[in-house]
């Protein structure tokens, strides 16, 4: 069954050239090839909720040092691995499920010089292949929505993580108000959707031997910043301005409109919520 689901995820996920769609879409708005910027590939490879805004928050909390080993779980084409590369100096493992997400990252990597600061590892983290306290920090951005066992996750988490290790985390999770309605931006369909409550998460996370250091409940500032991104979106249209650069529609294809307004939808109807936390494993 497990198997079975992954396969689903990565389908999910699966796309032709990402990289190459992503750089034809920089050149559409006159950016070439060679003068490619992490800046330009924030607006494209952070499509969480909030982007690079909320990951700079999660990395911040995280307090990570220069040289830090530090696993991204779940790193799909990798924007917040390259922000810790290049605004951390961290040492960057980006793992995740899916070939098409990780030749991505390799080859936007390659684009801004990063390669030899991020090494891509296609794995599942549920089993995840590496030795016990290897990591510094752990990392996972908008992961953790396709994983039914958390637990599972959590354990492999703490035991990859070193003694005084953090591991963070910023998701969607359920909402109190039912059900939202599919697809959205991480599935087609409820079978491969897997939300847990903030409660159980953080509790669930602590079962496994992790301390939680920090929680927050970003719902309302997500709420906020949709809202703000609409009437932005509406002004340039009336303005009869060009919309600005993204790749929703390459990352999430043909359906991205429809994902991104039934996760609008969600967090206001309390279906879904936003949440950041970070944990330690203790030392002893």
């Amino acid at each position: 069954m497990v198997i079975e689901i992954n396969d689903l995820v990565a389908e999910h996920y699966a796309r032709g050239s990402l990289a190459d769609a992503l750089i034809a879409r920089l050149a559409e708005h006159g950016i070439d090839r060679g003068g490619v910027t992490l800046d330009h590939l924030a607006a494209l490879d952070q499509m969480h909720v909030r982007g690079h805004e909320a990951t700079i928050e999660l990395l911040d909390a995280l307090e990570i040092r220069k040289r830090m080993k530090v696993l991204d779980l779940g790193a799909g084409i990798g924007g917040p691995s390259r922000v810790l590369a290049s605004r951390y100096d961290a040492r960057v493992t980006a793992l995740d499920l899916t070939p098409a997400l990780c030749e991505a990252n390799r080859e936007l990597n390659k684009l801004v010089g990063l390669s030899r600061r991020i090494t891509v590892v296609e794995g599942d983290a549920l089993a995840l292949p590496f030795e016990d306290a290897t990591f510094d920090r752990v990392v996972s951005i908008h992961a953790s929505m396709n994983i039914e066992r958390k637990r599972s996750m959590y354990r492999e988490i703490h035991r990859v993580l070193k003694p005084g290790g953090r591991f963070g985390f910023y998701d969607v999770v359920a909402g109190v108000a039912g059900e939202p309605d599919y697809p959205l931006p991480w599935a087609g369909d409820r079978l491969v959707s897997f939300l847990m409550s903030p409660s159980v998460m953080v509790t669930t996370a602590e079962e496994v031997g992790l301390r939680t250091r920090t929680f927050r409940d970003l719902t309302n500032d997500s709420r906020a910043h949709m809202l703000r991104q609409q009437e932005a979106t509406a002004a340039r249209k009336a303005a009869g301005e060009r919309p600005p650069l993204q790749a929703g529609d390459i990352i999430m294809g043909p359906a991205a409109a429809d994902k991104h307004r039934n996760l609008r939808r969600a967090v206001k109807e309390g279906r879904v919520g936003i949440a950041m936390a970070v944990f330690e494993k203790p030392r002893r």
